[in-house]
């Protein structure tokens, strides 16, 4: 793991460990395994599946009807010391989320700005990006969610080759069934408008679907399971690179469950742009 981006990690789970103590503040904090089975068009993926660990977290306050949030996601996929991404595919994605809006009874509207983090061209350190956008959900009499998200995302991993500079979407749906199970469904896609793998209307694409679930084993612990498919499609050279996810870890709650707010920060643009050069 790179030094850098472990210590971007080590500061987030501190800043999202900060309201715990104070009143009004609800939020989370989670870790985990993952295991993610990965292939590739242009290239050979070698040793697939590999395995990974993932933190992740949020905070949120409401001052009346306007709420702030905060969140993060990291995930660092090991190698197994092939040092080489066009046969291991990327290792490292993450995003740290600054949320702002208001809520119109069970109607939110607000904005988002993030920092998120990729593997970029030739590069020992996880490379940043930005994303920001606008952002809404809407909790339905019987206690769904429903949201949607979008942003202008800027990932250049290599100026004038690899450049993820276009859209980022999500929507979904979360909906806490009973006291015990939470589950979630999402979709996220974007585009790259010219310049993915080189430059010069050759856009590059992706598609992420999520299911999660939470499982309630105390008050304040969580047992969490997460699958994710991820595909990336350069369409000049009509190559893709995909893969398969599957998350175990533990959630630690500050606050009522039920009061968490869905709209954590996309992260399958960074994803997404961690394999540009996988792909090129």
């Amino acid at each position: 793991m790179k030094r850098n981006f472990r210590n971007t990690v080590a500061m987030m789970a501190i800043l999202l460990a900060a309201p715990v103590a104070a009143q009004d503040w609800v939020g989370n904090i989670e870790g985990g395994l993952f295991s993610s089975d990965r292939t590739s068009t242009d290239t050979a993926i070698v040793g697939s599946p590999f395995v990974g660990a993932y933190i992740a977290g949020q905070s949120q306050r409401n001052f009346g009807d306007y709420r702030l949030s905060f969140d993060g996601r990291f995930e660092m996929t090991d190698d197994e010391g092939l040092d080489d991404v066009y046969e291991s595919g990327p290792l490292h994605s993450g995003v740290i989320g600054l949320h702002f809006g208001r809520e119109f009874g069970a109607t939110y509207v607000g904005a988002f700005a993030a920092v998120g983090y990729f593997d970029g061209y030739d590069s020992e350190d996880p490379m940043t990006g930005s994303l920001a956008g606008l952002e809404a959900s809407y909790t339905l009499p019987v206690g769904a969610m429903l949201y949607a998200q979008v942003g202008a995302m800027d990932a250049i991993g290599d100026p004038g080759d690899n450049e993820y500079v276009g859209y980022a979407a999500r929507v979904g749906a979360r909906h806490q069934f009973n006291d015990r199970i939470i589950a979630g469904l999402s979709y996220e896609f974007g585009e790259a408008d010219d310049c993915f793998v080189d430059c010069g209307d050759q856009p590059g694409e992706f598609s992420l679907v999520t299911l999660d679930a939470a499982y309630a084993i105390t008050d304040n612990m969580d047992l969490v399971a997460r699958y994710a498919y991820l595909d990336v499609y350069d369409v000049n050279d009509d190559d893709t690179g995909t893969e398969s996810n599957i998350y175990l870890g533990a959630r630690w709650n500050f606050g009522p469950r039920a009061a968490q707010t869905a709209l954590t920060t996309p992260l399958g643009g960074f994803q997404a742009a961690s394999w540009m050069a996988p792909l090129d």
